[in-house]
């Protein structure tokens, strides 16, 4: 009886080391509300991407960590992968569901005073940080006019972010490609590049700055690139950000055909200015941004897009919030504008969205 116990008071030992040097969270958010877009029925859809996630990491001494990261997401409304109901989430030309069970990171790494480095599925460095500087963070009807070359997540990626030196950072990543499309005879060219980038940010006291430039795997080199600026004083903080994308027709090895509906010369060109406002008020903050973006189907045809919205997120708790926002999008040409929403001959579009977010 007394082995017993002795055995078991070293089995509870053990395993209290064990937890004290490693731990996973789990995390998550769930959304939802409703949406009314002109042309179209009102439906359910999230604001924020609903998703479960687990992140952890353990202590393997010296400072150094192993990190690993598994997030699902999904569509809250009716239980199905993906998040494709947000106007926000969907590639501005037409991107959809994408299908992959883990859509979120899926990833595993080490971490150290030296910074961090992850192995899979990542966020892509572009994406994530320009984001910041849209006071709708890419999300809901309100969200910044995304770019053709648009990828939340990308896979087979080596990324590296460095850590933080009085506000400066870099990152950088490396894509392999994936010989999906290679020597198409479409074109004459090869789409199976390896992708590419690099971001340099700076980010201390009332100042935010980023600069990103990023060629995405299998995508016949198209690129994009982006400055962010913001300036924060008081309640408020006001933001701009431009970006430029070369867009040939192909993405993620796969012909990007709502994009050749309009380059129809596979090689456009994309120019985005935004103008942000963002303003604590109350319990919650006052969201307003002002869009221009000029698109070059080919080398004689040019248009362009204005974008005006407005938001407000009321905090219910730290967790918990209701937000309501509205967007008006003007198309000069009715061809891209049936490209950005679907809908033929659509010269303007006017979207409402209501609903709540609970984080945990």
């Amino acid at each position: 009886m007394k082995k017993t116990l002795i055995a078991l008071a070293v089995l509870g030992a053990a395993a209290g080391v064990a937890h004290a040097q490693s731990n996973v969270t789990i995390y998550g958010v769930v959304d939802t509300g409703y949406i009314k877009e002109t042309g179209r029925d009102i439906r359910m859809g999230e604001n924020i991407n609903n998703r479960i996630g687990f992140r952890g990491s353990e202590d393997l001494g010296g400072g150094l960590k192993a990190t690993f990261e598994l997030e699902k997401r999904f569509d809250l409304f009716d239980g199905s992968a993906g998040n494709t109901n947000t106007a926000g989430y969907k590639a501005s030309w037409g991107g959809a569901n994408s299908g992959v069970d883990w859509d979120g990171a899926a990833n595993v790494g080490l971490a150290g005073e030296w910074g961090r480095v992850r192995f899979g599925r990542v966020n892509e460095l572009t994406t994530e940080t320009i984001r910041k500087f849209d006071p709708f963070y890419q999300y809901g009807v309100g969200s910044m006019l995304l770019s053709s070359q648009r990828s939340a997540r990308i896979n087979n990626t080596a990324r590296y972010d460095s850590p933080k030196w009085s506000g400066f950072s870099f990152g950088l990543s490396y894509s392999l490609g994936q010989n999906t499309k290679r020597g198409g005879a479409a074109y004459g060219v090869n789409w199976d590049n390896d992708g590419y980038a690099v971001n340099l940010s700076y980010d201390n006291g009332p100042v935010m700055l980023t600069g990103n430039w990023s060629r995405v795997a299998d995508s016949d080199n198209s690129s994009v690139w982006n400055l962010g600026a913001a300036y924060k004083f008081g309640p408020a903080r006001v933001s701009l950000l431009y970006e430029r994308t070369r867009d040939k027709g192909f993405k993620l090895g796969t012909a990007n055909t709502a994009t050749n509906n309009i380059f129809g010369a596979h090689d456009g060109r994309q120019n985005t200015w935004l103008l942000g406002l963002e303003w604590d008020i109350g319990p919650g903050q006052l969201d307003a941004s002002a869009q221009y973006a000029r698109v070059r189907p080919d080398s004689v045809q040019r248009s362009s897009l204005y974008k005006y919205a407005l938001g407000y997120t009321y905090n219910l708790s730290k967790r918990t919030s209701a937000y309501a926002q509205v967007a008006y999008t003007k198309f000069d040409d009715k061809g891209v504008g049936a490209a950005l929403t679907g809908i033929p001959g659509r010269e303007s579009m006017t979207g409402f969205q209501v609903g709540m977010t609970h984080k945990f």
